[in-house]
């Protein structure tokens, strides 16, 4: 028996059968046109999974150019950065929508393939909210920080979601798809007027709300507004098609209201993982602004542990995973921190800059862990391999 996943539980992982519902006419009659016929320049005797990885090379290009000219994530880059951006994030969403095609074509479909995606996934969630932030120039602060909370809450929602369901639901508009397609819209038109243009604002007449004077609207504020609602509208979705199934597979009204309301609570760990964040950052406010990359990564990588934990309980068949060690690190850090620089009058920026690195190191650390234990563990029980075609159909 492993750390994360039991013994009896391994012969559930042979029941893996893949279950998506895809709604968007984007993804229809445009992309999955696009995939198939791209998918082709993958040989066969190429495994699915290397595909998934070689995809978040094209994110880990465009992050290593914004490291070098834009650091601090609030600078103008040459304009031919943001084209490198769209087209490495187009190669992207073309990758992970390959992927599954090529592991159609090689007959090679599996749980593995599916947890790998999904970690490759919530890897990228973080990293291509950091070349976001440069391309909008938001710098370390809160504004990254809230763009993070929104792509890292959709992406658990909809982990949620299809542990209830088994199903992966892509609505009519969705991150995946349509979301990421906006995005690179945005980066071309960046790299066509230059990245000032996020920073200027327009009026908005009110005068038939009664105010008199026009209201100054910043344009960069249009953008987090639309990415809330989104959010917003995803989270509801996903609860109404959680709700939905249950209410359809059982009869007994009192029992699908009670599957439903235990199924609820799976959303409550994440707001209570960013309530701990938010009263870590706000006990300590240049915890964003001069720490902010190993605070950034640590959630990431949270996040990326946590939905790990959620498709392999959905792939084993086990109970919802409630409690995630790494969700108690802002809570350690803070406390930590407080001791240190109150208790023992230590200096508050070596503390903060200490403590930001320690937690990243162990959650990555934990995650590192976790994801070599079940690469491990899946492909010994199912005799296969990670990145490779070991039995090959014919």
């Amino acid at each position: 028996m492993g750390l994360f996943i039991e013994q009896s539980s391994f012969s559930n992982l042979r029941l893996y059968k893949y279950s998506s519902e895809d709604h968007s006419v984007i993804s229809k009659y445009v992309l999955k046109k696009w995939w198939n016929n791209f998918v082709k320049i993958f040989p066969l005797s190429m495994a699915p999974n290397v595909i998934t990885l070689l995809g978040l090379v094209f994110i880990l290009v465009d992050l290593a150019i914004v490291f070098y000219y834009d650091p601090q994530l609030n600078a103008t880059s040459p304009r031919w950065c943001y084209f490198s951006y769209a087209f490495g994030l187009f190669m992207y969403q073309t990758f992970d929508g390959c992927d599954g095609c090529h592991a159609r074509r090689t007959q090679q479909s599996g749980p593995l393939g599916e947890l790998f995606d999904h970690s490759v996934d919530a890897i990228n969630t973080t990293l291509s909210v950091i070349v976001f932030a440069s391309v909008f120039k938001l710098g370390y602060g809160w504004l990254l920080l809230l763009a993070q909370f929104a792509s890292l809450c959709n992406f658990y929602t909809s982990t949620w979601e299809e542990y209830h369901t088994n199903t992966l639901y892509l609505s009519s508009f969705s991150g995946p798809v349509e979301g990421i397609l906006i995005i690179i819209a945005l980066y071309v038109f960046t790299g066509v007027v230059g990245p000032d243009i996020w920073q200027s604002s327009f009026q908005l007449d009110l005068e038939i709300f009664g105010v008199n004077k026009p209201v100054e609207v910043p344009l960069n504020l249009l953008y987090q507004v639309f990415g809330l609602c989104a959010l917003y509208f995803n989270i509801a979705s996903a609860m109404g098609n959680v709700y939905k199934k249950y209410k359809r597979d059982i009869a007994d009204s009192e029992k699908s209201k009670s599957e439903i309301n235990q199924a609820y609570k799976g959303l409550v760990p994440f707001f209570i993982y960013y309530l701990s964040v938010a009263v870590y950052t706000w006990s300590f406010p240049t915890l964003v602004t001069d720490h902010g990359f190993p605070l950034i990564i640590s959630i990431g990588l949270t996040m990326a542990f946590t939905v790990g934990r959620i498709i392999l309980a959905h792939l084993t068949k086990t109970e919802f995973p409630m409690v995630q060690f790494p969700m108690f690190v802002p809570t350690i850090q803070l406390v930590l921190s407080k001791i240190l620089v109150h208790v023992y009058g230590m200096e508050e920026q070596k503390v903060l800059d200490s403590v930001s690195w320690l937690g990243c190191g162990i959650v990555m650390g934990i995650h590192i862990i976790f994801v070599s234990e079940i690469i491990y563990e899946i492909t010994t029980y199912l005799d296969i391999y990670a990145l490779s075609i070991k039995h090959k159909k014919a």
